[in-house]
């Protein structure tokens, strides 16, 4: 059974204090959520501060979540965050520039193998969250698809859904293509702007077909989903309670 679980990082503007956290966790855990992914609280925000806000509102963290870049420089900060608070997955986003070609996603997969036993041995897993340029093609394969080909079966997948479908993908085959390597998803909606952008929506509300989606999630016990939307056309939390109740309406529990 999928767990459904909201993405902290869609609430990154009310982040930025502990008081701040807090209230924001609190808030999320009024909505009746309990499990979330942590990301882009402010760094001036110490890791006990962020553990003890959890416990204090109900919440528990599964992940965390930076670019990659960010997690390397950081790593001995993102280690103490997900033992504090429990986590067991440290996920990095983004193949950087200077690895967006086939020989540099070779050398990217071998850092992320070096990386995936660094955290092993610390008892986390290392999942790879990928953008919608991400499944670019180097040498006629998706980037994403080198990466996963290339580092063991240990390293995860974050699948962003709403990256899947902007990269003109179908994000129901791809759960089901790599279902032994997923740990979590992000559902996030949009609908298209008249200037060809995209306005992000609650989950549910925007113009993505989501019944195959969900239903692979579903029938291959994708472990946990995420809400996820960093704009908003309304009030923040509004729209995170509005995608976290559409999640639990499709069947995921919460």
């Amino acid at each position: 059974m999928t767990t459904a679980g909201i993405q902290v990082s869609s609430l990154k503007a009310y982040l930025r204090t502990p008081e701040e956290v807090r209230s924001t966790f609190a808030r999320l855990s009024a909505m009746g959520c309990r499990m979330v992914q942590l990301q882009w609280i402010d760094f001036s925000v110490s890791p006990q501060c962020i553990a003890q806000a959890l416990r204090e509102t109900g919440l528990y963290s599964v992940s965390t979540q930076d670019y990659y870049d960010v997690v390397m420089e950081r790593l001995d900060y993102f280690l103490q965050l997900n033992d504090l608070c429990g986590s067991t997955h440290v996920c990095v986003s983004g193949i950087p520039e200077r690895y967006r070609s086939a020989e540099g996603c070779a050398v990217y997969a071998r850092e992320l193998t070096a990386l995936s036993k660094r955290l092993q041995a610390e008892g986390k897993v290392l999942s790879f969250h990928p953008r919608s340029q991400e499944y670019d093609r180097f040498d006629g394969t998706p980037g994403v698809q080198l990466l996963m080909e290339q580092t063991p079966e240990e390293v995860c997948l974050g699948l962003d859904l709403y990256h899947v479908r902007k990269a003109g993908l179908d994000p129901a085959q791809w759960i089901r293509d790599y279902k032994d390597r997923i740990d979590f998803v992000h559902f996030k909606d949009s609908l298209p702007l008249p200037d060809g952008g995209q306005q992000l929506m609650p989950v549910g509300q925007g113009d993505t077909d989501w019944a195959p989606v969900v239903r692979a999630c579903l029938e291959t016990e994708i472990p946990w989903a995420f809400a996820e939307q960093e704009r908003w056309q309304k009030d923040a939390f509004v729209c995170m309670a509005e995608s976290f109740d559409w999640m639990l309406q499709q069947g995921f529990r919460p």
